[in-house]
């Protein structure tokens, strides 16, 4: 009798229920011009079903490649971080700088590096992309630079026609 019960308790089942699931987009690719000898690979996938194209995705991959790079520098201390001024929201700026001010004292440390002046550059290994809106891009990518790896995740909104930084995190 208490299985009766259960069942009765159940919600129906919908026509929303039954339909097949869509399977949605995803764009892989390869970024180039890396130092490395290995290419590093691309996945964006998107939660709309037709709203990009392969060479859009490609373009937008290589444009968070190039924002990632200059928050690299600007955490290095190579570049100011007005630099990012077009590309990345003022909070977004401001909290990068503070992370800076963190790793100052660890970068003192470091002196062998500024005394030589050898910054090695930045090589990603893979990223990873989800396209939950028109207007929004998560993304998950791992870096070397030098003999580290790091990881980082990085949140991208499209403001004025321009896809916009709004949060960068390296570790």
């Amino acid at each position: 009798m208490s299985t009766h019960r259960r069942t009765e308790e159940l919600e129906p089942i919908t026509p929303f229920m039954m339909r097949r699931p869509e399977i949605l987009p995803s764009f892989d690719g390869v970024i180039p011009l890396q130092s490395s000898s290995e290419p590093a690979r691309y996945r964006v996938v998107s939660c709309l079903s037709r709203t990009f194209n392969a060479d859009q995705v490609h373009e937008l991959v290589m444009h968070v490649c190039r924002v990632t790079c200059v928050a690299v520098e600007i955490l290095r201390r190579r570049q100011p971080s007005r630099i990012l001024a077009k590309f990345a929201d003022p909070e977004c700026i401001e909290r990068l700088e503070y992370m800076r001010s963190l790793l100052s004292d660890y970068m003192e440390e470091l002196a062998v590096l500024h005394k030589r002046h050898i910054y090695p550059p930045v090589e990603f290994i893979w990223l990873n992309g989800v396209l939950t809106s028109e207007r929004k891009l998560d993304i998950s990518l791992g870096m070397r630079v030098g003999a580290q790896t790091h990881v980082g995740g990085l949140v991208f909104e499209l403001k004025r026609g321009r896809w916009i930084c709004m949060m960068v995190d390296i570790g």
